[in-house]
């Protein structure tokens, strides 16, 4: 079985929760419309956004209080509210028992044969997104992001051992240097895996699409000069022609553009 397991802001910490709720919604129809029905998706957050679909209890929401997670303000203390929720999401993947999980940022979006091509390759150390594409928010096209760099990024075979089981070192933000795999920054699962002997293979398809521009995803370019700037900036480094319906619109889920 694949886990998604999905870390979610705070409608307080949101610069636009309308926004945020609209692609957090996009993202969970993504990783819920598979080819293969065995999945579970886990979100860890403090508000649970009006969805838009419906869904089963594959769908798992763990909701945090304040008093557990204070309301962040600083861009660090963001991170530090993504890594709590992540290591949230750890302990309850522990709980289950472990198995392969992909961490999948909020407004990002994964391919539907993800849980199917899993399921088909058990026993595996895990798989890394290759290559993707990236979207801007308010385009309507994509395109090929040769490298693919995102935090939907890695598959990882869990045990229960490589998995928290108290909320010790919970309060940081997501770095190389916590023990744990699932708490490192995503740019440094892959060397680490292979570090430990436990190489994770690339997928054989182009898996998840990396959004940008949505003014409160981490890579944080609001609609500003500097955020149109940084998007013709990245379009431009991938000299590939736009990609705009067919096959990725059922693919991703998508039924917005």
């Amino acid at each position: 079985m694949l886990y998604f397991v999905i870390p979610l802001m705070s409608k307080k910490a949101a610069n636009d929760w309308n926004m945020v709720s609209e692609l957090f919604n996009r993202t969970l129809w993504s990783c819920y419309n598979q080819t293969d029905p065995d999945f579970r998706i886990i979100v860890a957050c403090h508000d649970i956004p009006k969805l838009t679909k419906k869904y089963d209890g594959r769908v798992e929401f763990i909701q945090v209080t304040e008093a557990e997670a204070p309301i962040p303000n600083t861009q660090e203390e963001k991170m530090v509210d993504k890594g709590y929720k992540t290591h949230i999401l750890a302990m309850r993947l522990r709980e289950l028992g472990g198995g392969y999980a992909m961490m999948v940022d909020a407004d990002d979006l994964v391919s539907c044969h993800l849980a199917e091509f899993i399921n088909r390759n058990p026993n595996q150390n895990g798989f890394y997104v290759k290559t993707g594409y990236v979207y801007f928010v308010g385009d309507n096209y994509m395109k090929v992001m040769p490298k693919f760099s995102s935090g939907s990024a890695c598959i990882v075979n869990y045990s229960v051992e490589d998995l928290p089981s108290d909320y010790t070192g919970a309060r940081t933000s997501n770095n190389d240097k916590n023990i744990w795999i699932i708490r490192k920054r995503h740019g440094g699962i892959v060397p680490f895996c292979a570090k430990m002997g436990r190489p994770l293979k690339p997928l054989p398809f182009k898996g998840a699409v990396y959004v940008l521009g949505s003014g409160d995803n981490h890579s944080l370019y609001g609609k500003t000069t500097k955020y149109q700037t940084r998007r013709r900036e990245i379009m431009e480094m991938f000299k590939r022609k736009r990609i705009i319906k067919g096959k990725l619109k059922k693919e991703f889920s998508i039924d917005w553009l």
